[in-house]
């Protein structure tokens, strides 16, 4: 990689990412050219990143990036370091022969590991055959990505990555507390706590699609459970999450509606889940989600009023329900909060639509 920077761009990319991101900065309030942004995306994000259900696993999943501002983007494109999650940190094998990679950690069992580069190239290794694994606090993107794209580049492919449809996926990554695919309420290996899709890729119901994350073997948080008082995670769990959204909304569509301890384990009409609105003039609006209304529990299929039966996972259930804001301002952000009811509510993924 580095050899190809320098052989494009004459040097190495300057240390400083701040003065680079700085220096970028003026592209973000400026109008670009969305279809020269998805070729150039399709040119240089496609081999690592996910849009639209198309392109790598190897990078965060792009698609919902239109719930942040231009400015943010910005500063993951041109510095990939300042935050790096765990999930996305680069690790370096060096083998028993003398050999050295590096690249994301996709997969690992007691016997192996799997390593995908920066190309997305994939290396299956048997544990038996590497002296060093190592894990950088670095991101697998590298550094120096304005030499490959000039500024009117980076505008297009920001104005393409911020362009928002009807319906724009809200990214939970960063608030996600929970792998689905191991057990979420007691122990790790309790079987019947799962929430697992035959698949993760995106998902439509009414119409509405949605983008799941994969636990990929527990190893990555993909939904969101929040704190409550039953059991040995829940109540390890945060009481709030912060949910990006950058956009007037129409609806919020939420693939949840089930929680630990919901319905009928508990009484109706508890709050379990408050939906926290924040608008671009700084006023606060809550919706109240409530336990055998909104609610209900995970372990099978149990039908409540204020959500609908959406995807059966096994013998476990996920249902659909929908927020509406009262105002047609800007919500510069989502708090999904927990209420004061018992249960352990979980939002497995939400969907913005435009307004």
């Amino acid at each position: 990689m580095a050899q190809t920077l320098l052989a494009r761009g004459g040097g190495l990319p300057n240390p400083d990412r701040v003065k680079v991101v700085e220096a970028f900065g003026k592209v973000c309030k400026q109008s670009g050219d969305s279809a020269s942004g998805v070729a150039l995306y399709k040119k240089h994000c496609a081999v690592c990143h996910r849009h639209g259900g198309e392109g790598g696993l190897v990078g965060p999943d792009l698609t919902g990036m239109a719930a942040h501002p231009k400015e943010e983007l910005l500063i993951h494109i041109l510095d990939p370091n300042r935050s790096v999650e765990g999930n996305f940190r680069l690790h370096t094998v060096t083998t028993r022969d003398g050999k050295v990679l590096a690249g994301l950690l996709a997969s690992e069992t007691r016997t192996s590991i799997e390593l995908v580069d920066s190309q997305g190239k994939r290396f299956l290794l048997s544990r038996d055959d590497v002296e060093e694994l190592q894990v950088s606090a670095k991101s697998i993107m590298p550094e120096g990505f304005e030499k490959q794209m000039n500024e009117k580049e980076i505008g297009d492919l920001l104005e393409f990555l911020t362009k928002r449809g009807q319906f724009v996926p809200l990214p939970l990554d960063k608030s996600a507390t929970i792998a689905t695919d191991r057990g979420m309420f007691f122990a790790d290996d309790g079987d019947l706590e799962r929430l697992i899709f035959p698949d993760w890729s995106p998902k439509t119901f009414k119409g509405v699609p949605f983008v799941l994350i994969d636990p990929k073997g527990g190893r990555v948080a993909n939904a969101v459970m929040l704190n409550g008082p039953n059991g040995n995670k829940a109540p390890k769990m945060p009481k709030e999450v912060q949910v990006p959204c950058n956009m007037p909304v129409r609806a919020i569509h939420m693939l949840s509606g089930i929680s630990g301890w919901g319905y009928p384990a508990l009484q109706k009409g508890t709050v379990s889940l408050i939906v926290r609105l924040k608008y671009e003039d700084g006023s606060i609006e809550n919706h109240e989600l409530r336990n055998g209304e909104h609610f209900a529990d995970y372990i099978r299929r149990i039908d409540v009023p204020k959500s609908e039966f959406a995807f059966a996972l096994r013998g476990q259930q996920v249902r659909y329900l929908t927020v509406v804001p009262s105002k047609s301002l800007k919500v510069v952000g989502i708090s999904l909060v927990k209420g004061p009811d018992g249960s352990s509510p979980v939002v497995m993924a939400m969907t913005a639509e435009a307004r």
